[in-house]
């Protein structure tokens, strides 16, 4: 709550209050409608575990622009299904000028983060990598 009043006093600062909705909590079809109208999803949490985020983006067939540290690491496939970063303004900016700069690329970005997520995200891969454990496991495989 901190952090969020110290950004809400910064938009005011800068004059912006008309420009930035704060979304503490959403539907799902709030969600849904969010993606649908955004270009990117910015992700920043630095060293955050494994996320569902990032995932729900790129399901909407939304590049993610995220730190380059944590579960981001392992989800978005660095200039193919969006940008890592570093933790820095800079950093963000530049990926997200880039996107702004070539939706066309921000499409295709999509596109391939869709395709990332459902070959290798979805519930059956996940199924299917868990059967392969659990056998391996009955079979006495330490791997």
């Amino acid at each position: 709550m901190e952090y969020l009043d110290e950004l809400k006093r910064l938009v005011e600062r800068k004059g912006v209050t008309d420009l930035i909705r704060f979304i503490m909590s959403c539907s799902t079809a709030e969600r849904n409608e969010l993606l649908a109208q955004c270009l990117c999803v910015l992700y920043t949490p630095k060293d955050e575990h494994f996320g569902i985020v990032p995932l729900e983006a790129m399901t909407a067939y939304k590049p993610v622009i995220a730190c380059n540290s944590g579960g981001p690491v392992e989800i978005v496939k660095n200039s193919v299904t969006g940008f890592l970063c570093d933790p820095n303004p800079q950093k963000f900016s530049l990926a997200m000028t880039k996107l702004i700069l070539d939706p066309h690329m921000a499409e295709n970005m999509g596109q391939d983060a869709r395709r990332h997520v459902t070959e290798s995200f979805s519930t059956k891969i996940f199924g299917q990598h868990l059967n392969r454990y659990l056998i391996d496991v009955a079979r006495g495989k330490d791997e």
